[in-house]
């Protein structure tokens, strides 16, 4: 009995430890960074292509959670080992995500981490050759900094998703690691 009891005091505790105005939030802003991406396909090998990426993002946060919608595009050049299939060395790769993810934080006074899980569609655009927009996940963590109604935010995630390009299938794997500011309604 006492053990079922556990989460939901923990829970409470969270909840009710947290100041009134910080229970319910509607928040948008932008952020920029990099993003580390190395496709994947079969035993071709490709090298990891690091490049800035931009993008918006707005939420609705409840208690020490959050749902948010996330968009952001970055450009990749293709960067080959070797070109025994194909020749794709050079090439840019335009990628973009548009999505949601559920953050769970930990709050902390002004300093709020969290972990973060999401799903949404991704979509590569290698010129010249072909363009597929496919769903997958991400994951990652990072951490917020609210001062009043401004909330500066810094996040890692790692994204997986499989894209079929001119009629193969690559894994389209890559880190992404932004710097944003928040701007909280209410």
């Amino acid at each position: 009995m006492k053990r079922r009891l556990i989460i939901p005091v923990v829970a409470s505790v969270l909840v009710f430890a947290l100041p009134a105005r910080a229970l319910v939030g509607v928040y948008a802003g932008g952020f920029g960074g990099v993003s580390s991406q190395k496709l994947s396909f079969d035993d071709v090998n490709f090298d990891a292509d690091t490049t800035f990426l931009y993008g918006v993002r707005a939420g609705l946060q409840a208690a020490v959670f959050a749902l948010e919608f996330n968009y952001y595009r970055a450009g990749h050049n293709v960067a080959m080992q070797d070109f025994f299939l194909f020749n794709w060395d050079g090439l840019e790769n335009d990628t973009s995500f548009i999505g949601g993810n559920l953050r769970i934080m930990f709050p902390v006074a002004v300093f709020r981490p969290f972990l973060a899980l999401g799903y949404g569609y991704y979509t590569a655009d290698v010129r010249n050759i072909d363009k597929d927009t496919e769903a997958g996940f991400n994951f990652g963590a990072g951490l917020e900094i609210k001062l009043g109604k401004l909330g500066l935010i810094g996040e890692g995630k790692y994204n997986l998703v499989n894209v079929n390009l001119d009629e193969m299938d690559f894994g389209l794997r890559h880190f992404t690691f932004t710097v944003g500011l928040h701007f909280y309604f209410f």
